[in-house]
């Protein structure tokens, strides 16, 4: 029966944010445990309106109206096929801890899910979600200038809030407290980004315990490249006078070639990289001056004690 199937269909967990805190490479581990079967495509915002997905300023609000117009939950698990026999089925989302539209939905459609959701030192997070949004061409202003306008910003529309919120991204009990307003906390597993990669696997059998599934089946954790800064940004000298047209042609031209030599996205980035050194450099190389990167601890240390003080764990990893 159709409503046999939906039920028996439901995602049993996801991986819930925040952005650039590790969600991809939790994602690809866990889709290397054998009880474990997870939505093919790393990144699925079912969640989240279409309007802010794109790369292009929006003005105005999303309407969350047309979201619950157009969604249901056959659709919803129609995504996942004719389902999978192993005691795991997951997706993975890196905004849906941060956009709190989204907690509703993912409760009403999924009321069991287990939420697993992963954290990152906030300061690093922000510089890191910084630098993909330039690579993404939707940040056009320096650390400094995005994070003193964020919050002019994202009164200005839900696109900039949702995209460019490098600061607000960080304020993780502020978020965990909304989500809680949603999702039960026994349903929700929080680990860090840091742990994930540092503990010699104790953190990931942690995961599969709370998932529901054999922790001795432990899996090596993925490599840690799949966080890696690949925005490359103009050499100075690129951008002045009769120069930057050719410049531009050059980086969109390496570009092309770059997709013709290979389907493989990270593959094609290190074809690109290496192929742009000439015009470009790439911007992990640049690092946060110490000044903003204190600025910014100050301003999560009330976030991180709060957090602490709702989970009654200590966060050591995140602060600095």
């Amino acid at each position: 029966m159709v409503a046999d199937r939906v039920q028996s269909g439901i995602p049993t967990f996801i991986v819930a944010g925040e952005r650039r805190a590790g969600t991809t490479s939790l994602y690809h581990t866990l889709r290397q445990h054998p009880d474990i079967c997870m939505y093919p495509k790393s990144e699925m915002s079912y969640f989240i309106e279409a309007e802010l997905k794109g790369r292009r300023w929006r003005d105005g609000d999303a309407d969350p109206g047309a979201w619950e117009a157009s969604h249901s939950v056959g659709d919803y698990v129609a995504l996942f096929g004719d389902g999978d026999q192993r005691p795991a089925v997951g997706h993975k989302g890196a905004d849906l801890l941060f956009w709190e539209p989204a907690h509703d939905r993912m409760r009403r459609f999924a009321p069991n899910a287990r939420i697993v959701v992963s954290l990152r030192n906030p300061v690093d997070r922000a510089w890191s979600h910084y630098w993909n949004e330039v690579g993404k061409g939707r940040e056009t202003l320096d650390f400094d200038q995005a994070v003193e306008r964020e919050t002019e910003r994202a009164t200005s529309s839900a696109w900039a809030r949702f995209h460019l919120s490098y600061v607000a991204r960080g304020f993780y009990a502020t978020s965990l407290e909304r989500l809680f307003r949603a999702i039960p906390r026994e349903q929700v597993l929080v680990v860090t980004m840091e742990d994930c990669r540092g503990d010699g696997g104790e953190t990931l059998g942690h995961v599969y315990r709370f998932l529901g599934v054999n922790p001795d089946r432990v899996v090596e954790a993925s490599s840690q490249h799949r966080n890696r800064n690949w925005t490359t940004v103009p050499r100075p000298w690129t951008r002045h006078g009769i120069v930057r047209p050719v410049t531009d042609a050059y980086t969109w031209s390496t570009g092309q070639v770059a997709r013709v030599l290979s389907r493989n996205r990270e593959r094609r980035r290190e074809i690109r990289r290496v192929l742009q050194a000439p015009v470009r450099t790439p911007a992990s190389g640049f690092s946060m001056e110490p000044e903003i990167r204190e600025h910014l601890a100050d301003r999560f240390a009330p976030e991180i004690e709060a957090l602490e003080e709702i989970l009654g764990r200590t966060f050591a990893e995140l602060r600095g």
